[in-house]
C-alpha cells in the first residue's frame, strides 16, 4: 500500500513539473459595446488560444498551457478590429483596454524580456505616430463628409496620409532595431508588416543593423532569403530566365523581348486570374503592335487545364510553364510564390516596374515606359 501511495505522489510531482504555469491576464476594460470580444491567437499558425466577451470591468482569464512565442491580442467591437502584438509565455499580464482609445498599447506589465521589448516598441511608435494619426483621422473625417464636387480631392488627400502612415510604420521598426539590435522582435515585426516585396532595400538595411545572433536565427535566415529574393526583382535588376516551355514545346528565349514586356504570373484554376485574363486580352489588343509583348508564366501542374484556359480565354501572347506548380523555380525566383503577379521588363530583361505592380496600374505603366527614351 505504501509503495502504491509513493508511486502516486511521484506521478503527481512529475505531472505538475511537466504542466507549465498558466499565462494569467488581468485587464481593466471599458467603453466597449455589448457584443465586443477579446481574443488571443498564435502569430505562428493563427491558432485561437482564447476568446472572451469583453465585460467592461476588471477582467481575468487564463491560457493554461501557453506556447512560448509572439502572439496577437485582438478586440472586435461593432465591426471595428484592433490588433496588438506581445510575447506569450507563462506569467502575469496586466493592462488596460479602452474602446474609445484603441491606439494605446493595452499591456502595462508583460512577464518576459521579449514582452518588455514589445512595450518599448509600442511606446516609441505611439510617440512617433501621434501627429500623423491625428492628420490621417482628420483627412478620413473630411472624406466622409465630402461632396460630389470635392470627393476626388478629399480621397487623394486621405490616400497621401495613408501612404505616410505605411512609411512611418517601417521607420518605427527601423528605429526600434537601432535601439534593440539584439532583439528578435524586429524579425517578427518585419514579417508582420509584410512588405519585403516592395521595400526590399529598406528591409535589408534594417536586417543588417541587427546583431549576428539575430540574423543567424531560424526566422532571421528565412526573412533574409525572402528579402534577397524580393531584391532580385526590384526595378533596375535583371529578371531571371523563365523556366519551362510553351504548349508547343518552345523554351524561353530573351530574343522575344520587346521595348516593354509585361510578365504575367498566373494559374488556370484561379477565378481571379480568369477575370484578369479578360482585362489583359483587351490590353494586349491595344499594345500588340506598339513594341510591347505580354508573357505568361503559369504555375499550373495539369497541362490539359492550362492549355484549355489559354484557348478559352484567347491568350494569344507567349505562355510558359514547367508544370511544377508551387515547386517551380519560376514561383521562387520571379514572383516569390505569388500566383497573381505582374512586372514590366525592357528588351534586355531589366525590371522596369517595382514588384508591387497591380493590374489597375498596368495600362498606365506600360504607356509611361513606352514613351520613355531607349
Amino acid at each position: 500500500m505504501k509503495k502504491k501511495r509513493y508511486l502516486l505522489i511521484l506521478f503527481a510531482c512529475f505531472f505538475n513539473s511537466c504542466n507549465p504555469a498558466p499565462a494569467i491576464f488581468n485587464l481593466e476594460t471599458k467603453n466597449f459595446g455589448p457584443n465586443a470580444v477579446i481574443s488571443v491567437k498564435s502569430s505562428e499558425n493563427g491558432e485561437i488560444l482564447k476568446v472572451e466577451n469583453i465585460t467592461n470591468g476588471n477582467q481575468t482569464f487564463k491560457i493554461n498551457m501557453p506556447k512560448t512565442g509572439y502572439a496577437v491580442l485582438s478586440t472586435y467591437d461593432n465591426g471595428h478590429d484592433e490588433e496588438y502584438y506581445f510575447y506569450l509565455d507563462q506569467g502575469n499580464y496586466k493592462g488596460f483596454l479602452d474602446g474609445k482609445n484603441t491606439a494605446t498599447y493595452p499591456f502595462e506589465i508583460l512577464p518576459t524580456k521579449e514582452g518588455e521589448e514589445m512595450i518599448s516598441f509600442y511606446k516609441q511608435k505611439e510617440a512617433m505616430n501621434k501627429s500623423l494619426l491625428d492628420s490621417l483621422a482628420l483627412a478620413e473625417h473630411e472624406l466622409d463628409l465630402a461632396t460630389p464636387e470635392n470627393i476626388a480631392e478629399k480621397a487623394k488627400k486621405a490616400d497621401i496620409w495613408r501612404e505616410r502612415k505605411i512609411n512611418l510604420e517601417l521607420n518605427n521598426i527601423q528605429t526600434f532595431a537601432k535601439r534593440h539590435p539584439r532583439s528578435g522582435a524586429t524579425i517578427f515585426l518585419l514579417n508582420r508588416f509584410g512588405r519585403a516585396d516592395s521595400e526590399a532595400k529598406k528591409y535589408l538595411s534594417i536586417f543588417k543593423s541587427l546583431d549576428r545572433e539575430v540574423q543567424d536565427s531560424k526566422s532571421g535566415k528565412k526573412l533574409l532569403s525572402e528579402i534577397m529574393q524580393a531584391n532580385q526583382m526590384m526595378a533596375g535588376n535583371k529578371m531571371p530566365d523563365i523556366e519551362g516551355e510553351t504548349p508547343d514545346g518552345k523554351k524561353f528565349d530573351r530574343s522575344i523581348l520587346k521595348k516593354v514586356n509585361l510578365i504575367i504570373c498566373w494559374v488556370s484554376y484561379s477565378g481571379k486570374n480568369r477575370k484578369n485574363n479578360q482585362i489583359l486580352a483587351h490590353l494586349y489588343e491595344k499594345y500588340k503592335d506598339r513594341n510591347v509583348e505580354f508573357i505568361g508564366v503559369s504555375f499550373d501542374k495539369n497541362r490539359d487545364s492550362w492549355e484549355k484556359v489559354i484557348k478559352a480565354d484567347q491568350l494569344i501572347w507567349p505562355q510558359y510553364s514547367d508544370l511544377l506548380g508551387a515547386k517551380s523555380p519560376n514561383a521562387k525566383n520571379i514572383s516569390n510564390f505569388n500566383a497573381t503577379y505582374f512586372f514590366l521588363a525592357d528588351k534586355n530583361g531589366i525590371v522596369l516596374s517595382n514588384n508591387d505592380l497591380t493590374l489597375d496600374f498596368v495600362d498606365s505603366e506600360i504607356s509611361k515606359h513606352l514613351v520613355s527614351p531607349e
